[in-house]
Order: structure tokens, then C-alpha cells, then sequence
């Protein structure tokens, strides 16, 4: 796989009712986190299933169409690791990770559609 993005298909956000999330998604930067007890996430990240372990955790690039106050309804988050020079292998995977702002509290849905190129 050369590329990797996710489409938000479904968001809450503006005009958000009362006690409906206004939320947009935001440009991430990769982290790596600790504390992992899953085996097979361990066993992608180190070639050993011991756990706990830790594993870096991937940021995802806010594409277009973005709004002012970040994404939104149609915008796509890219993963910057997967490109024609450094392609995902076949059964490898790649742990992610998606930041949004909240601009306003309560109940919401965010939903996407992954998009990849061979």
C-alpha cells in the first residue's frame, strides 16, 4: 500500500444543537504509547509478543478540504509513514491516531472510511 487516509463520512459538528458535540478534526503528530497488553499489537511493534510493550502511534495530516477551524464533513486525514517510497507491506499494519478539537461538549459520532492506494 502506498497510501493511507481516512474520509470522515459522518462528524457532528456546526450547527451543533444543545447537548450535540461540535467537533473537528486536527492535524497529529505520532506518540508513543506504553503500557500495551495486547500480544499481537506487541508482536507488530518489536517482533515479540511480550507485553506490556510500547508502540509508536502514528499522526495523521489534516488534508482538504479543511475548514477554518479544522476538518469537517468530507475532509481526509492522511498517514504521513505510508508513501510510494516507504509503502505498508502485505499483513503489515500501522497503528494510528486521530485528534479533534471540541468546540463544544456532549453527545457525538465520527465516522470514517478508510481510503488506500496499492
Amino acid at each position: 500500500m502506498t497510501q493511507l487516509r481516512f474520509r470522515i463520512i459522518d462528524i457532528t459538528s456546526l450547527p451543533a444543537p444543545g447537548g450535540i458535540a461540535d467537533l473537528r478534526a486536527l492535524t497529529s503528530v505520532s506518540a508513543s504509547v506504553s503500557g500495551i497488553n495486547d500480544s499481537a499489537t506487541c508482536l507488530g511493534s518489536t517482533g515479540s509478543a511480550t507485553t506490556p510493550c510500547t508502540v509508536t502511534v502514528q499522526g495523521t495530516t489534516l488534508d482538504a478540504p479543511a475548514q477554518a477551524l479544522g476538518g469537517a464533513l468530507n475532509s481526509t486525514l492522511s498517514v504521513g509513514t505510508v508513501t510510494l517510497a516507504t509503502p505498508l507491506a502485505n499483513g503489515a499494519s500501522v497503528n494510528v491516531q486521530f485528534q479533534l478539537g471540541v468546540k463544544s461538549g456532549g453527545a457525538f459520532k465520527f465516522y470514517l472510511n478508510v481510503e488506500a492506494l496499492p
